[in-house]
């Protein structure tokens, strides 16, 4: 992608653990991105896309947009050889984004905090799912964890970063497998590194007696986990460029 500089827009590097290798994983900055590239992405949109665009009313806002549906444009024509006019998205049941006429070629997820935007691809024919969030050190988590976390993940609880891997883990896990917002999402106990989950929403049935495996890694700024479909093997994961860790923790529901 030539027209970008890599301290802009960063491929990160997962080579290291093995059951990654087929997925890749884009993370940018948008407000970082100069204007005229901004109104070149802008020009890849669809219709439909531009007039989504235009119903924002905060430029910022609209500028996130433009670069994150943008960037997703351009990257899938490189890799799939294809013009943007040839590309059709179309949203699953529950509003999960796909590729009509190349959706066995390509799969893919995004995800976005303020300006920071994720994009996750995997070229192995698996579902894939990313949430990415920003640690807000003045963010009053515990509330929140309470309502929406299990009491063992609530122990597992010591700081900003702990909550934040958590929440973008069930975030992941639900844009993986499309349903989006679920009922008693403390149901869905992530605090073991093997986690065996009852189907208590009718949104999950369809994944019932299915597996993931959840990627998680972080550093002072961010934290992003990364949800892939099937049991993945896993050994010894190692450090991934500036993070200090990628945590695996593997999905059953029953």
């Amino acid at each position: 992608m030539n027209l970008f500089t890599k301290d802009v827009i960063q491929v990160v590097d997962l080579s290291r653990e093995p059951s990654l290798s087929g997925l890749k994983l884009v993370l940018f900055d948008s407000s970082r991105l100069p204007d005229h590239m901004i109104f070149d992405l802008g020009k890849l949109l669809s219709a439909r896309e531009l007039r989504k665009s235009a119903r924002f009313r905060f430029a910022d806002d609209r500028r996130i947009y433009l670069a994150g549906h943008g960037v997703l444009r351009k990257l899938c024509c490189e890799v799939l050889g294809t013009t943007t006019d040839k590309l059709i998205f179309e949203e699953g049941q529950f509003g999960k984004p796909y590729l009509r006429d190349h959706q066995n070629a390509l799969r893919f997820n995004k995800t976005k905090s303020g300006a920071m935007i994720a994009l996750a691809f995997d070229f192995s024919q698996r579902e894939v799912g990313v949430d990415l969030e920003r640690i807000d050190k003045n963010f009053d988590y515990w509330d929140v964890a309470a309502h929406y976390f299990s009491k063992k993940e609530c122990d597992h609880i010591f700081s900003h970063r702990d909550f934040y891997r958590y929440w973008t883990m069930k975030e992941a896990l639900l844009k993986v497998t499309g349903a989006g917002l679920v009922d008693n999402l403390s149901t869905l106990d992530l605090s073991g590194k093997m986690n065996r989950v009852q189907v208590c929403d009718e949104r999950l049935l369809p994944f019932k007696n299915k597996a993931f495996t959840l990627y998680t890694l972080d550093n002072e700024q961010i934290v992003l986990s990364l949800a892939v479909a099937g049991a993945q093997l896993s050994k010894n994961a190692k450090p991934i460029q500036d993070s200090p860790e990628l945590a695996v923790r593997h999905v059953y529901f029953y």
